[in-house]
């Protein structure tokens, strides 16, 4: 009796296991049922895309142009605006600044454009200093101005071309 009960687990595990031969083949089975569902999938989306893909490329065209356009100015900000201090001592004669930035694309290295606001008339230099990040003077120029009468207008100030403007931190009008 107990040789008849081994033999009857013993034959209905064989009959649940399967062979190596049937585990492939129904592993070959489950990966041709994926690849089919997934090219199925993009055909789909190519489908789709024939009737709203207009559409949708325009919309991320768009979005992406808008991006570069950020990421554009953010870089021109970045190497074009400069820090910029006005001296205490221009203050009573009426001269002040309000923004400085580097020259235009051929003159950016030695050139640094301050839109200056003139109170009052003034006649007399304006000198424009660069400073590194220690705080360490490296480069100077002026400017002669001659106004008559009270103004505001964009002065520029060419550095000598040795100066190393790309580095300065900041500037001061003096």
């Amino acid at each position: 009796m107990r040789r008849l009960l081994v033999l009857l687990v013993l034959t209905g595990m064989a009959a649940g296991c399967k062979s190596r031969e049937e585990k492939l083949q129904a592993a070959e089975d489950q990966g041709n049922l994926l690849a089919a569902t997934k090219a199925r999938l993009v055909k789909g989306v190519g489908e789709a895309l024939k009737h709203e893909g207009k559409d949708a490329v325009k919309t991320v065209t768009e979005g992406t142009g808008e991006v570069v356009k950020a990421v554009g100015a953010g870089y021109d900000n970045s190497l074009g605006q400069v820090k910029l201090a006005v001296h205490q001592d221009l203050g009573p004669k009426g001269v002040g600044a309000t923004r400085a930035a580097r020259g235009e694309a051929g003159n950016a290295k030695h050139l640094i454009s301050v839109y200056v606001l003139l109170d009052k008339p003034y006649t007399g230099p304006l000198e424009l200093r660069a400073y590194d990040a220690a705080n360490q003077e490296i480069g100077r120029t002026k400017v002669d101005v001659d106004e008559k009468s009270s103004t505001a207008k964009y002065m520029d100030f060419s550095f000598d071309p040795r100066t190393p403007l790309l580095t300065a931190d900041h500037f001061e009008l003096r």
